[in-house]
């Protein structure tokens, strides 16, 4: 199943669409839109930190305790960060 959702870069709205059970940042990747990962989607460097609107974020599933401890580095971080290569693609992200 592939799903489908948006992404908005310097105020540029995405339609961007990957298979259930990939991260999103490779999600990002593969639409060719430009996101920082030093450590290559995993989990240890928080470069890939995204901002979600807050009615995703309260769908899907909670950070890990790995992935608040990188959150807590990242600068500028919102009340709705997650890291990219932590948040997997699910029917919970469509729309």
């Amino acid at each position: 199943r592939f799903i489908t959702f948006r992404v908005v870069q310097q105020g540029i709205e995405h339609t961007v669409s990957g298979a259930a059970g990939q991260s999103l940042l490779d999600a990002i990747k593969a639409a060719h839109i430009p996101i920082q990962d030093a450590c290559e989607g995993h989990l240890g460097c928080g470069t890939c930190g995204v901002y979600l609107d807050k009615k995703t974020y309260k769908r899907i599933p909670r950070a890990t305790k790995a992935e608040e401890t990188l959150l807590d580095q990242v600068p500028n971080p919102k009340p709705t960060s997650r890291l990219s290569c932590a948040v997997k693609l699910s029917t919970m992200l469509e729309g």
